[in-house]
């Protein structure tokens, strides 16, 4: 079972960025100031390009020792909400189309039915093994899977990403509270959820979701404060008396 924002695609963009791997220095800017969790990164055997689309871009690796290895950037380009900030911190300069850099903005509809095709082949790739990423400088990071991603955030947000970041850092052992506010809207819009189990899915892991509604026993209804858990399922609401809410904290 996989988040729900996931299936649902907004299509919101005019432009999305598009890739120029000759250009690109596998830095990992672009993935990490992303709001979305739109931008993706693998490395993967050469050998398992002989099945890819024609229009898949990939280029070598940037490490030396590792010459049948391949690098790729994929861009979930029907969830882009087109707010640039991948290009603003890319820094590579794109020699051969000055100004452009690695990653420019262009239209999306004629890039859509390509995309499609290229999307299916980067999610068939195997997630990189994190026991194998150096995950303590940025560029290491943009391989980490991301437990949170697609939310209803504003393009351009400046919270999400470091939602993201935890959820590749700390995801499969997280548990993540929050009150209303931006983090309650853009990651608790029932029934759907930018957050996700990892690709494992052992049932001792993945990250738990606690988002508490308080209101005091003298509310205008008089109602008791319900706290509600998501742990992979669907959600399990506990009403609490007033009384049993004194110094509660999840544990």
């Amino acid at each position: 079972m996989r988040r729900i924002d996931a299936w649902e695609k907004r299509n919101i963009a005019d432009a999305v960025p598009v890739w120029e791997p000759g250009a690109c220095i596998q830095c990992g800017q672009c993935a990490f100031v992303y709001p979305h969790g739109v931008i993706r990164a693998k490395y993967y055997d050469a050998a398992r390009l002989a099945a890819a689309p024609d229009t898949f871009k990939a280029a070598p690796i940037n490490e030396r020792g590792f010459p049948q290895v391949k690098f790729s950037l994929q861009f979930y380009t029907e969830d882009c909400t087109g707010c640039g900030l991948c290009v603003e911190a890319c820094p590579a300069q794109n020699a051969a189309h000055p100004p452009g850099k690695a990653i420019n903005m262009h239209d999306k509809l004629p890039l859509r039915e390509a995309e499609h095709a290229n999307l299916a082949f980067f999610e068939s790739l195997p997630v990189n093994d994190r026991a194998r990423i150096d995950f303590a400088n940025v560029r290491g990071v943009q391989f980490l899977e991301p437990l949170f991603a697609f939310s209803g955030a504003c393009a351009g947000c400046g919270e999400t990403p470091y939602l993201k970041l935890l959820s590749q850092l700390f995801g499969d052992r997280a548990q993540i509270a929050n009150a209303t506010g931006c983090s309650s809207i853009n990651g608790g819009n029932l029934p759907v959820t930018p957050w996700s189990k990892n690709q494992e899915g052992h049932v001792r892991r993945g990250r738990i979701r606690c988002s508490r509604i308080m209101r005091s026993s003298g509310s205008a209804f008089g109602s008791p404060p319900i706290s509600i858990w998501r742990w992979r399922k669907p959600c399990y609401a506990t009403w609490l008396l007033p009384s049993e809410t004194s110094g509660w904290m999840p544990s």
